[in-house]
């Protein structure tokens, strides 16, 4: 008899999850609030274990080629002056190792395609009750009538609904870290074409990028707040309020970007936060992605791990009869590596955001060494933590895999 589970979420780990249940013979809807597709966004990466799941999938070769295409960024000093120019794709990047940074809504364009055509997307919908059956789990929504599946799988990102529903408040799980961070598309009159600025201080970070051609610009702001949680991110007066506030002492064009966060059509807003389980499981009903594990924005893993925990969940679904036995063997795979990434987001002396005068002299001396060490082949070096991080899942030879007609056929999409 066919299997059949609902996804709450369209964005990452919901359309990994159902391609690979899809291609297992279940029969999958994949719910999501939006109303559609969502087609922009900033920037991502798939790397590490995430890289080999999208080459099993036969989708690499189509992520590499909607690669992100940066224009050089100057790195400057908390004055303003220009301290050095960098390559910022491959700073953390390694396309050596076959990591690929995109953009995520082209990242959920290539996973949407590959899915369309054996899985059922409803958008403008969402769960409202989940209710545990002997035989199944009847799940209730806005507009559809109930439908009884063998499992419910939470992909709805670190707000998640179906966490809440199944698990409780999300204050129980949210563990904010201290920053906020907005990403938002400039208008086409801000910023030069093909100019890139890096600018921080003790606490703070702007990052300004407008591509050759012009016809795309976005802006990336982070500070620490002392009490995260306390700005309500749906409030665009509230939070281009409290960013003014944040940066206001600079001697830099950031109130220039700033002011054209309100007007934005694509704005992303939310604290730095990490979401921390004890189990990902009850019942029928498992979380994957960041409604169960978020690593924080700017660990820089989410979507990785994403990726990876949706392909074991699925493995793991495939090769056992009952729900609860895969969620107990993909909770026993996946904790140590989402600890590991996890934990990556916890230094306060990062590459993007770092907390004291101390660390932003030694961070920006290291970044004027990158071209140096690009030209001699050692960059890896500034990469190992997270590198290692990355690559510590193992992926078997008996999880799923495609045969080779059905890589051919996605090839050809």
């Amino acid at each position: 008899m066919t299997r059949r589970a609902v996804i709450s979420g369209a964005s990452i780990a919901g359309p990994v999850l159902a391609f690979w249940l899809a291609e297992a013979g279940w029969q999958v809807t994949v719910i999501e609030r939006a109303d559609r597709l969502r087609t922009s966004g900033y920037p991502v990466d798939v790397r590490g274990a995430a890289v080999e799941v999208a080459t099993r999938m036969g989708l690499h070769e189509q992520l590499a080629e909607n690669r992100y295409r940066h224009v050089p960024v100057s790195l400057l000093s908390p004055s303003g002056r220009r301290l050095c120019t960098l390559d910022y794709g491959n700073l953390l990047g390694s396309s050596g190792e076959g990591d690929v940074e995109l953009s995520r809504g082209a990242l959920s364009a290539v996973l949407h395609r590959a899915t369309e055509d054996r899985v059922e997307y409803v958008f403008s919908e969402s769960i409202t009750a989940i209710s545990e059956l002997d035989a199944g789990v009847e799940v209730s929504f806005e507009r559809r009538p109930a439908e009884i599946v063998d499992v419910v799988i939470g992909a709805d990102g670190i707000h998640s609904n179906v966490r809440a529903l199944t698990f409780g408040p999300e204050e129980h799980f949210l563990r904010h870290l201290g920053p906020y961070v907005a990403v938002w598309d400039l208008p086409r009159d801000a910023f030069a074409p093909g100019s890139g600025y890096f600018y921080s201080h003790p606490g703070r970070t702007v990052l300004v990028e407008r591509l050759t051609d012009g016809t795309s610009g976005r802006a990336f702001a982070t500070f620490v707040h002392p009490t995260p949680g306390t700005v309500d991110r749906r409030d665009r007066a509230a939070v281009a309020r409290a960013f003014r506030e944040a940066f206001a002492e600079d001697r830099w064009r950031t109130a220039e970007a700033i002011d054209t966060m309100s007007d934005s059509d694509d704005l992303y807003v939310d604290t730095v936060s990490q979401v921390r389980m004890p189990r990902w499981s009850s019942g029928r009903v498992a979380l994957v992605g960041d409604a169960a594990y978020a690593p924080a924005f700017l660990s820089g893993q989410g979507t990785s791990i994403a990726i990876a925990g949706a392909y074991l969940l699925a493995s793991e679904l495939c090769a056992h009869e009952r729900p609860q036995d895969a969620y107990d063997a993909y909770e026993l795979r996946m904790r140590d590596f989402v600890t590991r990434n996890q934990d990556l987001a916890l230094r306060t002396d990062g590459t993007v955001l770092v907390r004291t005068s101390g660390q932003l002299l030694r961070r920006n001396v290291k970044l004027c060494a990158v071209p140096w060490l690009q030209r001699l082949g050692l960059l890896g070096l500034l990469q190992v933590p997270l590198r290692s991080a990355a690559t510590g899942l193992e992926l078997r030879d008996d999880d799923l895999r495609r045969s080779p007609e059905s890589l051919q056929r996605n090839a050809r999409r």
